[in-house]
């Protein structure tokens, strides 16, 4: 009774070794590849528990297939217009064919250190092509950003997964800097370019304000030509009435109407130091001389 219980537990003893030496269980989001002799005979993608050779004869490598984001370092490239430049750039990718992967760059520190000699590369190809204005600019029609990530994605991800097994999903520039003697020349170009908005503004206020000057003239011309009109109109009804009632003066005292001017004459031509030797029956005087005058008076 005895003999048959340490049978029955060591054969559960070697068929728990057994298939943990002969059965490999892959996490989600993992995968494999299973070699026979050092050469591989198995490349294993979807989860679960898989059969393969246990050591010596084989081994199994896990790789972590998740999507990863990596950082590159900082380089320093040149534009079109010879302005250099430092660029930060992210990606995103992940293991896609396991059995590349392994045999080309085996972990992800070499897999990463290769990204970023790509990158470096594919960037001073890309941002080469293009003026600093592309990527910075206040004129929103000059920034092809947008454009010069998608080529540098473009020629990474064709050559990361034609010969590292690598799918990259998303690359982007993440930090744009500049070199300490080229900040002068950046911030005078903005400047400039600010100015450029601000003469099209001036100009454009220097215009409307001359359409604005212009229909004020022209309204206060209007004005004055109808206060001018309406003035002359006045002028000209007060004259007319002053002529009539100075008519109707006339007609009913001649004789006073003629005294009154002959005075105003006689006031006109004289003065504090004026000496006249005239004749007393002569007008004006014959009126201050008179007898007619003297009772008027």
């Amino acid at each position: 009774m005895k003999f048959t219980m340490r049978l029955l537990l060591g054969l559960m003893i070697l068929t728990l070794l057994a298939f943990k030496a002969f059965i490999v269980p892959v996490p989600e989001g993992y995968s494999a590849v299973a070699t026979k002799f050092g050469k591989p005979v198995q490349t294993i993608k979807e989860p679960g528990p898989h059969f393969v050779w246990p050591w010596p004869i084989g081994k199994t490598y896990v790789f972590d297939a998740r999507k990863r984001v990596y950082n590159t370092k900082f380089t320093q490239t040149l534009t079109r217009d010879k302005k250099s430049i430092i660029l930060l750039t992210y990606i995103v990718w992940q293991i896609d064919d396991p059995l590349m992967f392994l045999q080309s760059v085996g972990t992800a520190k070499n897999a990463e250190s290769k990204l970023d000699s790509l990158i470096s590369s594919s960037k001073n190809n890309v941002v080469g092509g293009y003026e600093l204005t592309n990527l910075v600019s206040t004129n929103a029609s000059q920034l092809k950003l947008n454009e010069i990530e998608e080529q540098i994605k473009t020629d990474v991800a064709a050559s990361a997964n034609k010969n590292f097994g690598i799918l990259i999903s998303e690359l982007g520039i993440k930090r744009l800097a500049y070199p300490e003697q080229n900040v002068e020349a950046i911030f005078g170009q903005m400047r400039a370019e600010r100015n450029q908005v601000a003469s099209k503004y001036r100009a454009e206020g220097r215009m409307k304000a001359s359409m604005i000057l212009s229909e004020t003239d022209l309204e206060i011309s209007k004005i004055k030509a109808e206060a001018g009109k309406k003035a002359a109109e006045i002028k000209g009804q007060a004259d007319r009435e002053a002529a009539e009632i100075l008519a109707k003066a006339h007609l009913e005292s001649k004789d006073y109407f003629k005294f009154i001017k002959s005075l105003e004459a006689a006031e006109k031509i004289s003065g504090p130091s004026s000496i006249f030797i005239l004749r007393s029956d002569q007008p004006p005087f014959n009126t201050l001389l008179s007898k007619e005058g003297a009772e008027e008076k």
